[in-house]
């Protein structure tokens, strides 16, 4: 009878503490969440503007563009907002000693700690669904707009003192352009390897658009053709043609044929069906890219829940209680992360260095400093 009161006493107290933690690493990591985002759309979205300036696009265009990119950008700063909330507060929690005068009051870290787990686990759940069908989705979308603007506005993809490389197998260059005319033109045409087969150099060149075969058509005016060697060897350049006019047809379907055969436009069902089917496949087929794209999307889903593991006791380790130290651990940690993850896709066409599991090594590291780390946190 005697032990109930400090039972109950002691619930309120953890349960306090819960909700001390609960608000302080809520709003921190939505105000962080809101600004990274903004930062990284607002990149997007300044794109998007120079887009729009030099076409007649309506501004709800640039809406829908913003919008379409922010599945992507919050699988990237809901993690990394996590993790500066977590440095941040669990730093001025040491630094004041707060922790180890919970400690001493009978109180294990774990408990402390397990709200932050809970809320890391819901984020990661958050950001599988966003990898898994949200983001392929928006991007497939962000491309179809593309290709909607290609077939009503040829124009938009034309920006002068640029090269413009949106174009399938070309290279443009123009020094301006008035109305429908690109003035001072270089066009580059490539081969199926990306190489330079050919330039063509024009004094103008006007843009047709033939929407009866699927073509935008550029009319070359005082040009002059060169033809490159596949060796790139100098000595073999052909001098080509020169002519008052030529004509040059491009397929509007290949922006569309290139566009959906992109695994990025996969939702996770369709990758695990084309992994399904790759048993019936010919020999020639690589599945280890699928396999790859499958096996990242889950690994990188999970990244919030690694984070908190290794930032908790580092947070504690380091006893700062400065935010600008937080944000900088954090993009330490987050640039470390992803760059690991970045070297496992980059093998992901080398089936025989298992690329599927090499993926995961990020979490597998960062998690296992983190335990024994923690470890280490909650013998002090």
């Amino acid at each position: 009878m005697e032990r109930r009161p400090s039972a109950r006493k002691s619930a309120i107290t953890v349960t306090l503490i819960h909700n001390y933690i609960y608000r302080e690493i809520i709003l921190l990591t939505g105000a962080i969440i809101a600004v990274l985002t903004f930062l990284l759309v607002a990149v997007n979205l300044f794109r998007v503007i120079q887009l729009i300036m030099y076409t007649d696009l309506p501004l709800w265009v640039t809406a829908k563009f913003v919008l379409l990119a922010m599945p992507l950008t919050l699988t990237l700063t809901i993690p990394a907002g996590l993790l500066s909330a977590v440095l941040i507060v669990f730093g001025r929690m040491s630094s004041d000693r707060e922790l180890l005068a919970l400690k001493a009051s009978g109180l294990g870290l774990a408990p402390i700690v397990a709200p932050v787990i809970l809320m890391a686990m819901g984020l990661s759940l958050i950001d599988y669904w966003l990898v898994a069908y949200v983001v392929p989705e928006s991007q497939m979308e962000y491309v179809n707009m593309k290709h909607e603007i290609v077939t009503n506005n040829p124009l938009a993809l034309f920006n002068p003192e640029v090269v413009v490389d949106k174009i399938p197998g070309w290279r443009i260059y123009f020094a301006n352009k008035e109305g429908s005319y690109l003035n001072d033109v270089i066009l580059w045409q490539l081969n199926d390897r990306g190489e330079l087969a050919s330039s063509l150099r024009a004094k103008r060149v006007k843009i047709d658009l033939d929407l009866e075969h699927q073509q935008m058509v550029l009319n070359l005016f005082n040009y002059r053709q060169e033809q490159y060697p596949s060796d790139n060897d100098a000595m073999k350049v052909n001098p080509g043609g020169h002519g008052d006019q030529i004509a040059e047809a491009i397929s509007l379907n290949s922006f569309y044929e290139k566009a959906g055969k992109k695994i990025a436009f996969m939702t996770l069902p369709e990758i695990e069906d084309v992994i399904f089917t790759m048993q019936s496949a010919p020999p020639g087929f690589l599945a280890s890219p699928y396999l790859t794209e499958l096996q990242a999307r889950i690994s990188f889903s999970i990244a919030a829940f690694t984070f908190i593991v290794v930032g908790i006791p580092l947070a504690i380790q380091t006893q700062r209680r400065e935010t600008s130290w937080g944000v900088v651990l954090a993009l330490v940690i987050v640039g470390v992360y992803y760059f690991l993850g970045a070297i496992g896709r980059g093998f992901k066409d080398y089936a025989g260095l298992y690329p599927e599991l090499i993926i995961w090594t990020p979490n597998i590291l960062f998690q296992a400093l983190g335990f024994w780390l923690f470890y280490r946190a909650n013998r002090r």
